[in-house]
């Protein structure tokens, strides 16, 4: 006789049936008949001798054993297909081309790099400018949108932008309120429109800073706030990190929404396993560290 841990059809059914809520959407989940999935069930309660549900006509209600059985097999299950996923991601070989956004390259994107050169060893990953996206890019990070054919998906639409320094800075000059910012060097991305975006939004006079500096991306005004220099625009996204970590304040209550969302763009044909796993990874790392507020 078969002992439960050997009947790997009659825990698949019993997992099966408890996640698809009845009998006849997990027999429809495994393309079976109804007939086999109760056939299963039933087999499974004799072999480990106890009953695994309170039987009902409307309701699927788990004993106390069905519980404990489910919560095992699920975990077994998951772990089961980690598994046949690294195994199946070491034969993979070839390179990932990535184009992204500078400043979220520079600031979020080295950790989804390095998980991805864990689970694909054998994967190279080479990694673009903005103005070299094209279609023979596997993958596309773009800050609002960009001429990269492919299928876009919208992320980070609640990211706001705020002001940010270092805390040593926010302390000594006791930057409290919008007035504050006139005795600091004020760090500007690209242009002027950061600064004038946000103060426009939250300050009812023109507010003038004691010396500005220009920078030409994000990352790089982000950067020198770090280091003390003056005070810049952060987000959400990119500064994450710095504010979870204490490397950044936000001294002053003000924000608004960013003007636009980030996209992730794949191809639409010719998608690999890779491709899907390095998104999967990306929405994960994204997720995965929350902006303060």
């Amino acid at each position: 006789m078969k002992t439960p841990s050997q009947n790997l059809t009659a825990l698949r059914s019993f997992h099966a049936m408890v996640s698809a809520g009845g009998i006849a959407a997990a027999a429809k989940a495994l393309n079976v008949t109804p007939g086999a999935i109760r056939h299963q069930l039933r087999q499974l309660e004799q072999e480990v001798g106890q009953s695994l549900f309170v039987r009902s006509k409307r309701d699927l209600t788990l004993t106390a054993a069905g519980t404990k059985l489910f919560e095992s097999v699920g975990r077994a299950f998951a772990d089961i297909a980690s598994v046949c996923r690294d195994l199946s991601a070491t034969d993979v070989k070839g390179e990932l081309r990535v184009s992204c956004a500078p400043a979220f390259a520079a600031l979020r994107l080295m950790r989804v790099i390095d998980a991805f050169a864990q689970s694909f060893p054998f994967m190279s990953v080479r990694l673009y400018q903005m103005d070299q996206a094209d279609g023979t890019m596997d993958v596309v990070i773009a800050y609002g949108e960009c001429s990269a054919p492919g299928t876009r998906i919208a992320i980070l639409r609640d990211e706001v932008y705020f002001p940010v320094c270092s805390p040593a800075l926010a302390y000594q000059c006791e930057v409290t309120k919008p007035e504050s910012l006139s005795g600091l060097v004020g760090l500007h991305a690209r242009d002027r429109t950061d600064w004038s975006r946000l103060l426009g939004a939250s300050s009812k006079r023109p507010i003038h800073f004691r010396q500005e500096v220009i920078l030409p991306d994000a990352h790089l005004s982000i950067q020198a706030a770090r280091e003390g220099l003056g005070i810049a625009v952060g987000t959400s996204i990119l500064c994450a990190e710095d504010l979870r970590r204490g490397t950044l304040v936000r001294p002053i209550g003000i924000e608004v929404p960013a003007p636009n969302p980030y996209f992730i763009i794949q191809p639409d044909v010719g998608r690999s396993h890779a491709v899907e796993a390095f998104v999967a990874m990306l929405l994960d790392q994204v997720e995965a560290v929350p902006a303060e507020r």
